[in-house]
């Protein structure tokens, strides 16, 4: 039987857009679904998702999003949840398949929050 592992981050950061051009801060929280068959009681060792995940985390904390280095030029140009995502997922992705455990990431969700705490929206990206 398979079951889904979600495992979440949060972050801080800012990033300007064609329809907000001022720079702003939001808090970003990212949302890891791993799937999987369970093998000596989990699907992924929680410990292990935070570790891979992490650095990709800490590249993008405490930065202007739009001059991050570690986001592709289509990224930068324009980070959004979509964008950040995908930022995500490529990496993530490729780092629970080389664990080699059986489990798969499935999706992740990026959702964007004001600091006061009002939810502007998410996107999830899912695996086909």
């Amino acid at each position: 039987m398979n079951t889904t592992v979600i495992v979440p981050f949060e972050f801080y950061a800012s990033h300007s857009l064609s329809v907000r051009e001022k720079p702003h801060n939001h808090y970003w929280t990212l949302k890891l679904f791993v799937r999987g068959t369970p093998k000596d009681g989990m699907v992924i060792d929680i410990l292990n998702l935070r570790q891979l995940t992490d650095p990709y985390v800490e590249k993008l904390a405490d930065t202007y999003l739009n001059e991050n280095p570690a986001l592709t030029a289509e990224q930068a140009a324009c980070p959004t949840c979509e964008m950040l995502a995908a930022y995500f997922y490529a990496h993530i992705s490729q780092a629970v398949e080389a664990l080699d455990v059986g489990a798969e990431l499935r999706a992740v969700e990026v959702e964007l929050r004001e600091l006061e705490g009002k939810e502007w929206g998410a996107a999830r990206l899912e695996a086909d």
